[in-house]
């Protein structure tokens, strides 16, 4: 089975390709990454350099639509890898859920809205709860052997202990408390696409699963493709 795993950024990107496309070709799930959005525009051209991730969802629809219309095989499944957190305000039911709560459900109703959108039996729609930044928070001690400021360190210490016994799946979306937000406020030298990658690659996908259990559900869909 071939999998092209659609993500909004280059951190994303090369999460997929270091830590995901290996996993999954032991299952006979043969994967690739793709980016949407803003990202994309700028690779072909239209675009400032930097500009990752966000924009409009019609252009992320486009992209996807641009997929499965251009491979109509029936060995090709096509997932996202999408950030709850600063959904574009034109994404297929955000007007309806977005206000809900309860992020798990949220999730789940957005999903089932893009699927709907999508309309593509091929299309397996993968929103992580509530951003990427979540699994960097489950990699702590993997981040902390890439940081060398001392500075940098004593506040990855001080947020290690303000999110101790907290599910990183359940740390929320607040424009201040943010997965993202978090690891900007207390490690200014963090940089999302150089450390991102490499700290949840140390880490490994068992210890991810075990502390992300949405993330554990989505992989699991993945590895089944094969079989």
């Amino acid at each position: 089975m071939r999998l092209i795993i659609v993500v909004e950024g280059p951190t994303e990107e090369d999460f997929v390709k270091e830590s995901l496309v290996g996993h999954l070709a032991n299952y006979g799930v043969f994967a690739s990454a793709t980016v949407v959005g803003k990202e994309m525009a700028y690779r072909r051209g239209h675009q400032r350099p930097g500009a990752r991730g966000g924009g409009l969802f019609r252009h992320w629809k486009r992209d996807i639509d641009r997929i499965l219309r251009h491979d109509s095989s029936d060995d090709l499944r096509v997932t996202t890898l999408w950030d709850l957190y600063g959904l574009p305000e034109d994404f297929p039911g955000l007007d309806k859920h977005g206000a809900d709560p309860d992020t798990r459900r949220r999730c789940d109703a957005l999903e089932r809205s893009l699927a709907n959108i999508i309309n593509d039996r091929r299309f397996m729609p993968y929103i992580q709860r509530h951003e990427f930044e979540a699994l960097v928070l489950a990699s702590l001690p993997s981040l902390a052997e890439l940081l060398d400021a001392e500075d940098d360190l004593a506040s990855l210490a001080a947020l290690e202990a303000e999110i101790e016994g907290i599910n990183p799946e359940d740390i929320n979306d607040g424009k201040e408390t943010a997965p993202s937000k978090r690891l900007l406020t207390h490690i200014p030298g963090f940089r999302k696409t150089l450390h991102g990658p490499i700290a949840t690659g140390d880490t490994g996908l068992v210890s991810l699963r075990q502390q992300c259990p949405r993330f554990d559900a989505w992989l699991s869909a993945l590895e089944a493709l094969a079989t």
